[in-house]
């Protein structure tokens, strides 16, 4: 602890001239003035509080907390807000700190000084502190007249201070007072309740707790109270505190004088357990009540014959309202035929006799219409007294339901009392429980007692009966129903054959019996019989039959005869159940002549046609195919087919029509080389006869170089006769296979040029260039000369002769791998389309050659000549755009 400094101009410090005056003035002041840190330590003091409390400035620090200065016994001035204050020396606590108090504080030499104190906040050393101004008021208590009097009074006044302080420090409600806004005083109930610190609730303020939607409300009714206006003392609002948590608490708030002024005196609790409880219990009842207002069955609760209490669906099912069933009484809507037993019933549940829990009975509405309720009644005590709680519910279409039921099955047993049908109800040792009347007749018995023990009766044989009762036992340990057809006896011994089945009541549960049906079918299996023989005799016919007959559904093989599985090459069992695609090359054509045959049974009820066929083996074949619809134009039902192969017949006509197309070729080529032997003979000729003539009649009177001229024309006729003469015999020895194929090594570029030359001289006057492209190795190729120059030749010849206006001729060789490419590629008069297909054939001419002569001989030639060599030939044109043909060998 230090003196406080007494400042002054000369210490050089740098304060404000106003703040020096203020120490020197306390420092001389006559009060002691102690200055407090934050931890309730005295840091400094004036000269009156060293000389008051005999300290020195120089004290240990454990010797300068203020809490040590304090006498124990001192008079109760602390309490409440001092007493946390001088405890701690905490500031907080200086707001809610009201007036002087009286404190005895101790001497260092065992004195006592009493002192009134007064506290204020102040800075010390920077953080929060106080200061402390005590005025020693021992000569005022030991001057007055009446010590003791004065100390009885003081000690009256504690002991009030105590009582009212315990009150309120220890009354369950949360206690406040507010002045302008601010907390002047709360109870630690207050502080616990909001969850403060009291310091922090003098700090900051009671509003800081409060839930930011009740602000308002409560600042405005503080407002109108203070201002004398009339607002609810009582009301409820919220806490919201920093962890989210929001409590309900009850407020009751009236205006008190403090200080000389008005202000608020509010007490307060924690309402929050008993609202959610309030809350839980309101939810509960609206559960329950939600329950019964919508449980699906009437409610009603009677005392005496009053009903006190009915749901909804009571009143929905009694076609009543509610105000109606209370008035009237539980027995009006009864039905008059069951009122008695409802009355009976309810005087011995009174009584302590529960009787019968449920039972039913009738209600009769005002329409006279009557309503079945199923009803269950048990005994609750209500208001205090006895009473019956009825559950009902309408089962009307229940009975109804059993009504209609007992007529099911009255119904049901005339049904098979009267079936033609023997039906049989056996236990599980095989003995009837019951059988009808169709059962007895079969098998000539009589029913009741006098019926056979067991079915073994109706069995020819022990042993047939053993076997049976095995096959049906493993019939029914797999949970199968058992059917068969067997030889059994009638009770007067006459065997008789039976269709019987039977399946158990309960196939987990052999001991519940089983159920039987029994039909005589002896004139069926004699019918049977005799349509077995009169099919085998059918069978034989069909099976011998020379057509194969198959019967289809759906295309779908049912039965075949014999001759047709020979056909097909399939075995019957084979053939039995598969589709006929299997008989087709394709699923195309199974689906086209499908198609078509289907039409054809639909409109005329049957169909003839010849199809290819396919065997097993993948052979095809032909066949007439005829098929007529067992039931007319209904080919569901099935179809009947025969088929009759008639492959021979099919290649014998394919034969004619081959020959028949070959003589109409030779026609056509005869036509074709009268044609042109006509005209080409004719034009040689002509030039031969009237050259001949000449030299006949004016040989001697003509100049030799003219004689030489018109021999040179007889012999040029004669060589274009030869030429001609020569290609014909060529496509005759081609046609007949005598082409002859000599290959062997030359120089084939050799070759290109020479008939090049050739068809250069052919054609003297043509205004076209012919140009070689050879771009082939250099070395000997293989191949026939003679065949070689016909294909280059009519090539070339082809390609100047049909390009009257010149142009280019070009004669192309190059290599494709192991192949050599030859093309003559022109710019002439070209070809129409629809005439290359022809091209190549004899004696073919394009229509477009107008008067350029030609035999129609010289493509065919190349194409034989071609084909000899294993090549192939290959042309592209168009007319007005040149030819191109390209020879592969």
């Amino acid at each position: 602890m230090r003196q406080a400094p007494h400042p002054s101009v000369e210490d050089g410090t740098d304060t404000d001239p106003g703040d020096a005056i203020c120490s020197q003035l306390m420092h001389h002041a006559p009060d002691a003035v102690l200055a407090v840190d934050g931890q309730g330590l005295i840091v400094a003091c004036n000269a009156s509080a060293c000389r008051l409390l005999g300290r020195a400035a120089d004290e240990a620090p454990q010797d300068r907390l203020l809490s040590r200065w304090l006498v124990p016994a001192g008079p109760p001035a602390t309490g409440g807000a001092w007493a946390a204050y001088l405890a701690s020396g905490n500031p907080a606590w200086l707001d809610a700190l009201q007036g002087l108090r009286t404190l005895d504080l101790r001497r260092p030499d065992g004195g006592q000084v009493r002192a009134e104190v007064s506290a204020f906040a102040a800075p010390v050393n920077g953080a929060p502190g106080s200061g402390l101004v005590l005025r020693d008021i021992g000569a005022r208590v030991e001057e007055a007249p009446d010590a003791n009097v004065h100390q009885s009074v003081m000690q009256a006044l504690h002991t009030s201070e105590e009582r009212y302080r315990a009150v309120v420090e220890h009354v369950t409600e949360g206690m406040v007072v507010i002045q302008d806004e601010v907390i002047v005083f709360a109870n630690a109930r207050a502080a616990e309740i909001a969850r403060m610190p009291l310091a922090e609730m003098h700090h900051i303020g009671f509003l800081h707790r409060v839930h930011p939607d009740d602000h308002d409300l409560v600042r405005e009714r503080q407002r109108r109270r203070l201002a004398g206006e009339e607002v609810p003392d009582h009301y409820e609002l919220r806490l919201l505190f920093p962890d989210g948590d929001i409590r309900w608490i009850a407020i009751g708030v009236s205006v008190v004088p403090w200080g000389g002024k008005p202000a608020s005196l509010t007490f307060f609790s924690d309402v929050t357990d008993n609202k959610l409880i309030l809350e839980a219990m309101h939810r509960s009842e609206e559960r329950y009540r939600a329950v019964v207002e919508h449980v699906g069955e009437g409610m009603v609760v009677v005392q005496g014959e009053q009903i006190v209490f009915v749901n909804e669906r009571a009143t929905a099912i009694a076609r009543m309202s509610q105000r109606e069933m209370l008035r009237q009484g539980f027995l009006t809507a009864i039905h008059p035929g069951d009122r008695a037993q409802v009355r009976e019933r309810q005087r011995r549940r009174i009584e302590g006799d529960p009787g019968p829990q449920r039972h039913e009975l009738r209600l009769q509405h005002g329409d006279g219409s009557v309503t079945w309720i199923d009803i269950g009644v048990t005994k609750v005590p209500w208001g205090g007294q006895d009473a019956t709680l009825t559950f009902f519910s309408d089962i009307s279409h229940r009975k109804a339901l059993e009504e209609k039921l007992r007529d099911t099955l009255a119904e049901r047993e005339t049904i098979l009392e009267n079936s033609l049908v023997g039906i049989a109800f056996l236990t599980q040792d095989h003995r009837f429980r019951w059988s009808n009347r169709a059962m007895a007749r079969i098998f000539a018995m009589r029913r009741g007692p006098s019926a056979p023990p067991s079915w073994e009766a109706l069995f020819p044989s022990k042993q047939a009966y053993d076997e049976t009762v095995q096959d049906i036992a493993e019939h029914m340990r797999r949970g199968r129903d058992y059917q068969s057809e067997m030889r059994l006896r009638r009770i007067d011994g006459k065997l008789f054959w039976a269709a019987v089945s039977g399946r158990a009541v309960d196939a987990a549960d052999a001991g519940q019996g089983t159920v039987w049906t029994v039909m005589d079918i002896t004139q069926r299996k004699e019918l049977e019989e005799a349509l077995q023989r009169t099919s085998s005799e059918r069978e034989a016919i069909f099976n011998s039959a020379l057509v194969g007959i198959s019967f289809n559904v759906n295309r779908r093989i049912q039965w075949v005869n014999d001759k047709c599985v020979e056909m097909l090459g399939y075995s019957r069992a084979e053939l039995s159940g598969q589709p006929s695609r299997v008989f087709y090359k394709d699923e195309e054509t199974y689906v086209t002549e499908g198609r078509r045959t289907l039409e054809a049974l639909l409109r005329d009820g049957h169909h003839t046609t010849e199809r290819e066929l396919v065997r097993r083996n993948g052979e095809t074949f032909w066949v007439q195919l005829a098929g007529r619809c067992v039931v007319d134009r209904n080919p569901d039902a099935g179809v009947i087919w025969t088929l009759l192969d008639i492959t021979d017949r099919r290649k014998a006509e394919d034969d004619i029509r081959a020959a028949l197309a070959r003589q109409k070729e030779l026609n056509e080529l005869r036509s074709r080389f009268v044609s042109m032997t006509s005209h080409e003979f004719r034009t040689p000729l002509a030039t031969i006869l009237s050259s001949a003539e000449l030299i006949q009649h004016y040989a001697d009177r003509m100049p030799e170089a003219e004689k030489q001229e018109v021999l040179r024309s007889i012999e040029t006729g004669v060589h274009r006769m030869t030429r001609m003469l020569d290609r014909m015999l060529l496509i005759g020895k081609a046609d007949a296979q005598l082409l002859d194929f000599l290959p062997q090594a030359l120089d084939l570029r050799l070759l290109c040029q020479r008939c090049i030359d050739e068809a250069r001289r052919q054609h003297a006057e043509a205004a076209s260039e012919i140009v070689l492209a050879y771009e082939a190795r250099a070395v000997p190729g293989v191949f026939d000369e003679k065949l070689l120059h016909h294909i280059f030749s009519n090539l070339l010849s082809n390609a100047v002769k049909y390009s009257p206006d010149g142009g280019e001729v070009r004669f192309r060789v190059s290599e494709d791998g192991a192949n050599t490419v030859f093309e003559v590629i022109d710019q002439g008069i070209g070809i129409p389309a629809q005439e290359l297909p022809h091209l190549f054939e004899s004696f073919h001419r394009a229509s477009n050659v107008g008067r350029i002569q030609g035999t129609g001989l010289g493509l065919a030639i190349v194409k034989k000549a071609v084909e000899r060599h294993g090549g192939t030939v290959s042309v592209r044109s168009a007319p007005g755009q040149g030819t191109h043909f390209t020879v592969t060998l």
